[in-house]
């Protein structure tokens, strides 16, 4: 039940007590104790000053409780459900167990309960047919119900009382507090969703201009538009470096907000990961050979396949292995693809020989627009999406990326994918033979 704001002011105790027993005698008795006729409640007003920071050196005169005796459990769920309709909830409430000939005060308790979660309960009783444990179970949660036994003295209520309608401000305050850090929450969510949304957007328009301006270079370089000179060839070609290197940017900065805003699409197959990876290991090494940068492959004898979108996972793979050639040396650099049966996952490891990521930034580089800056040559500076797609791209695969340290000294990319198993594609099969030939007969 959301809890609604009382008509008064937030540094204001609730004094609100409901008092609930079928003798008139210790109605009345409790009803003197916590609002005397003449008195000058100075524990309410001492605690008011530790709570709320009261600077105020002479004291007013403190408001006794606002007390609602009643004689029966009927009668005072009825006050509750009024007290709920007017704003004004009660702060805590004494409910005397045995109360014939109504309910009990353990069954009026519950409805209470329903009525008003945010109520402080008591039970008080000199005899009673419940134990202890049945109560705390039908009176949910512990931390609002308490038990008192009969006889209870003068002081003893009045402490209660005091203590239970602070904490039940303390609750109330805490609420609103939460409130207001939920809305701000669900804002910035928002907030964060329109940003995504305005990159995509704005993405896709750069996009096309950009395909544009790389097409006429293009067809410039080959000469389709005539001889060009040898020093603006040049020029050209810078120019529609520049623009791949800007497409590319785009490109992460569309990714991101798609994953952000979950339209990514998946277009998953059934991939044999040593085939995936030779392929694209055969693809990239002309990068490697140029550099005379070493690169491995070691795959297990028995094929391992994954169901996962390729373009993806070899988007992951030529990342990790594009940003490794960035930072070991040339001619002594060395990159090894290791592929893993895992049991129920398929582990890929990359490592490489470089100066590796030290401490906390091993979790920092998937963050969006972290980079850790430990080139070991002349390099382009991205845009530091890079990792933090592939960490997300793995993720929608239901699988892990992390890092460590390689123990021949860089860093060591782990993946883990989970396994598709050949006898479940298998299995697939015939189920879909079976259905087709049920529904020809």
């Amino acid at each position: 039940m959301k809890l609604k704001v009382p008509n008064r002011r937030k540094k204001e105790l609730n004094n609100r007590i409901l008092l609930v027993d079928d003798e008139p005698l210790i109605l009345d008795e409790l009803g003197k104790v916590l609002s005397p006729s003449e008195a000058s409640n100075t524990e309410l007003n001492e605690l008011e000053n530790r709570l709320f920071n009261n600077s105020k050196t002479n004291r007013r005169k403190a408001a006794s409780y606002n007390v609602c005796c009643c004689c029966q459990g009927d009668e005072a769920i009825h006050e509750v459900e009024e007290s709920i309709e007017k704003n004004e909830p009660f702060a805590v409430a004494f409910i005397d167990i045995r109360m014939p000939p109504g309910p009990d005060g353990v069954s009026t308790a519950e409805e209470i309960r329903k009525l008003d979660p945010n109520i402080q309960i008591v039970m008080m009783t000199g005899y009673s047919d419940f134990d202890i444990s049945e109560i705390a179970h039908r009176i949910p949660p512990e931390d609002k119900l308490l038990y008192m036994q009969k006889p209870i003295h003068s002081q003893e209520i009045r402490q209660f009382a005091l203590a239970l309608a602070a904490k039940w401000q303390s609750d109330y305050l805490l609420h609103l507090q939460n409130q207001k850090l939920t809305e701000s929450n669900e804002y910035l969510k928002e907030h964060d969703r329109l940003k995504s949304e305005f990159v995509m957007t704005v993405s896709h328009e750069l996009r096309t201009p950009l395909t544009i301006f790389k097409n006429i270079l293009s067809n410039a370089m080959a000469g389709v538009m005539g001889k060009v000179p040898p020093k603006l060839l040049r020029n050209l070609e810078m120019a529609d470096e520049a623009i791949g290197r800007l497409t590319s940017i785009i490109n992460d900065f569309l990714d991101v907000s798609k994953l952000e805003v979950g339209k990514m699409k998946m277009h998953p197959e059934i991939l044999c990961v040593q085939h995936t990876i030779e392929k694209l290991v055969e693809m990239i090494s002309f990068v490697t050979d140029s550099k005379n940068i070493q690169l491995d492959l070691q795959v297990p004898n028995n094929e391992l396949f994954i169901n996962a979108d390729y373009e993806q996972i070899t988007r992951v793979i030529n990342n990790i292995i594009e940003n490794a050639t960035k930072f070991v040396l040339e001619n002594t650099g060395k990159i090894l693809i290791e592929i893993e049966d895992r049991g129920e996952r398929v582990g890929i490891n990359i490592r490489d020989n470089g100066p590796g990521i030290q401490g906390d930034d091993k979790e920092k580089v998937f963050d969006r627009f972290v980079q850790v800056e430990k080139h070991v040559g002349p390099g382009k500076h991205g845009t530091g999406l890079g990792l933090a797609i592939c960490r997300d791209l793995i993720q929608l695969h239901s699988g892990r990326i992390w890092i460590e340290d390689n123990p021949g000294g860089g860093a060591a990319f782990k993946i883990l994918l989970p396994k598709y198993e050949p006898q479940e594609q298998k299995q697939n099969a015939l189920t879909t033979e079976s259905t087709e030939e049920a529904v020809r007969v």
